[in-house]
């Protein structure tokens, strides 16, 4: 999934999440649907030089997978540490809810 939303390659994106996946940012926004994430995730990309998804480490947990890693970025207030977690209806992404430092701006991911 990172290395299809660094790409900018949503249909690939596409094939791996549910029609109804909630993507959201604790204390943030919250999106349900592919169609309104790829609004939100090419607003965020175009705004910012083409911030990149790096991932450090990932563990499986209770059926979810938590992720650690960054966002690379030119700008301060885009790039840093980063957690998400995943959940799953079968092979499919249904959820996905980002974790970020507190100086990172409001649409980051």
């Amino acid at each position: 999934m990172a290395e299809a939303l660094n790409a900018l390659d949503y249909q690939r994106a596409a094939r791996l999440v549910t029609e109804d996946v909630v993507v959201s940012k604790v204390m943030g926004w919250r999106t349900r649907g592919f169609d309104a994430f790829v609004e939100r995730d090419r607003a965020f990309r175009g705004g910012v030089s083409r911030p990149k998804i790096n991932i450090d480490d990932m563990i499986h947990h209770d059926g979810e997978l938590l992720v650690r890693g960054s966002v690379q970025s030119d700008s301060p207030d885009v790039g840093g540490p980063s957690m998400w977690r995943i959940g799953f209806d079968g092979p499919l992404i249904s959820s996905i809810e980002i974790t970020r430092s507190e100086n990172t701006g409001p649409d980051c991911l």
